[in-house]
């Protein structure tokens, strides 16, 4: 028996571990440090038993460097690192999820996936390295439609932190008409000026945001929420306090313009 794994975001500790695996397993490692912050990597007492990494791009997304300890495999930690994975695409705002296998096409198959010719992949993803030079040309490719789920339960582990802007770190769950974003912000931590095609409400939980909107400076904290209709250019950041924030966004996955 094996314990539940636990996924946390990669961290630069974890870069020469899954470099030195993918080598062993005969994956691409070449440009895993420039992706780092896409990897997802399961721990069972503290120790990494498996990993897997996303690459977004836009409504579409590529799973790829899925791994498993040989000794821990058949424990389901592989599913849980895909399933973690697909929850990590869709709050980037995919639809789509592709990879490229040269042996676990039957397992993908488990997982949801599908084959299809490579010719038939997004343009978004046939121009990653990982389609273009780091995976032969004989790799099959597959795809899974990441349509929403019925009612679902996200557990901890299944919503990890992921690096955004420098000093801020989220997690972001959608369904097909809204969103929600979770932040935690450094002291100090800027999103520079910028606007959305969507609405956008943040509420406050810990520590205070700044927003800075139409030549003034608005401070949001505890308990505090602000509402920015679409198109209003803004900037936040944090002073010399962390914050924890949420976000709520409609149309679902905003992207800055």
């Amino acid at each position: 028996m094996t314990g539940q794994p636990t996924l946390e975001s990669a961290t630069p500790n974890d870069l020469g571990l899954i470099r030195r695996l993918l080598d062993e397993n005969g994956l691409p490692s070449d440009d895993v440090e420039e992706h780092l912050g896409g990897f997802l990597v399961a721990r069972i007492d503290g120790d990494v038993v498996g990993f897997v990494g996303v690459e977004p791009h836009g409504g579409e997304a590529l799973l790829r460097s899925l791994c498993v300890l040989g000794h821990k495999r058949g424990h389901g930690i592989g599913r849980a690192l895909c399933a973690g994975a697909e929850t990590l695409a869709r709050g980037t705002g995919a639809r789509e999820l592709y990879l490229l296998t040269t042996g676990a096409q039957r397992y993908f198959e488990t997982q949801g996936f599908a084959a299809c010719g490579r010719e038939d992949v997004a343009a978004t993803i046939q121009s990653t390295a990982q389609f273009r030079t780091l995976c032969p040309s004989s790799a099959a490719a597959m795809k899974k439609r990441l349509s929403v789920p019925g009612p679902h339960f996200l557990s901890r582990s299944l919503l990890p932190l992921r690096p955004d802007v420098p000093g801020a770190r989220m997690w972001a769950v959608g369904l097909e008409r809204v969103l929600m974003t979770y932040f935690e912000l450094d002291p100090g931590t800027r999103f520079e000026r910028h606007q959305h095609e969507g609405e956008q409400i943040t509420s406050v939980i810990e520590g205070e945001l700044m927003f800075e909107m139409d030549g003034a400076v608005i401070r949001v904290g505890p308990g505090e929420a602000i509402a920015i209709p679409p198109g209003t250019p803004h900037a936040v950041f944090t002073r010399d306090r962390a914050a924890k924030a949420f976000d709520s966004w409609s149309p679902p996955f905003p992207t800055p313009r």
